[in-house]
């Protein structure tokens, strides 16, 4: 299956699993931001990575993916117009951390996919902070379920558009067991995962935000040792995994100083 069927498909369960929740009766503005944010931080973030992978390898996208705390931090200041030269040092601490977990070689052929991806992280952290703030100063009491269907709405337009004008066309799964790889990456990975992360962005500190979204890489390492039996410099996973709980640490404490 192609990546650019399976980002639609994903977007599209998960869209389905919020639908009962989908009230017009909120404020057309407010169903607008949110189906906004959606096709900005899942839509077009999937386009520019999916579309990165045509120009390195895997292990080189996921190593690009570690500047995402600094572009989380970097938007909220710039939207409250601020600067804390504590929020960037623990940032850039968790930034380093990622980089020693991920770290590969790298040549000018790269840049590309590097351009590619810092795109997809900038807009996955604008979305982050977005959804941050709509919820920080909306006036109405809107179940946080009914902010999903529209999210995932967006998402999914942007998806099937990608998909349309892409160069593969749709492929359905060929067996039962990939409809339920598919089910669980629709309504689990993307519909219930991306429901915790923005619904928790809004629970804790900027700086947080910002160290949480390193903090999936050795996590990701874990699951890929523990259940596909991968590969990898253990020290260099432990000592990179050290510092990211370091920096987030830090956030924790300033937050409830």
């Amino acid at each position: 299956m192609n990546s650019w069927t399976l980002a639609f498909l994903r977007s599209f369960i998960a869209c389905i699993f919020f639908a009962p929740w989908i009230n017009f009766k909120i404020p057309f503005n407010y169903a607008i931001k949110m189906t906004m944010i959606g096709s900005l931080q899942i839509g077009i973030m999937y386009l520019l990575y999916l579309n990165s992978f045509n120009y390195a390898s895997v292990q080189k996208i996921l190593l690009f993916t570690v500047t995402t705390p600094f572009y989380v931090s970097m938007i909220s200041q710039i939207q409250k117009r601020e600067f804390k030269l504590f929020t960037f040092f623990i940032v850039f601490i968790s930034v380093i951390g990622g980089l020693i977990i991920r770290m590969t070689s790298f040549n000018i052929a790269d840049l590309t996919a590097l351009l590619l991806v810092q795109l997809a992280n900038i807009c996955f952290a604008l979305g982050q902070i977005l959804y941050r703030e709509l919820k920080k100063h909306d006036k109405h009491s809107i179940n946080v379920f009914t902010d999903f269907a529209f999210f995932f709405i967006g998402a999914s337009i942007i998806t099937f558009l990608g998909l349309v004008v892409s160069p593969y066309s749709y492929s359905s799964p060929e067996s039962f067991e990939q409809w339920l790889l598919i089910l669980w990456l629709g309504m689990g990975a993307s519909g219930i995962g991306y429901y915790m992360w923005n619904y928790g962005s809004t629970q804790v500190q900027v700086e947080t935000l910002a160290t949480m979204n390193n903090l999936v890489i050795p996590l990701g390492l874990f699951v890929d040792i523990i259940f596909f039996r991968g590969r990898y410099d253990f020290q260099a996973l432990v000592i990179g995994t050290l510092i990211i709980f370091s920096s987030i640490a830090a956030s924790l404490k300033k937050s409830n100083n």
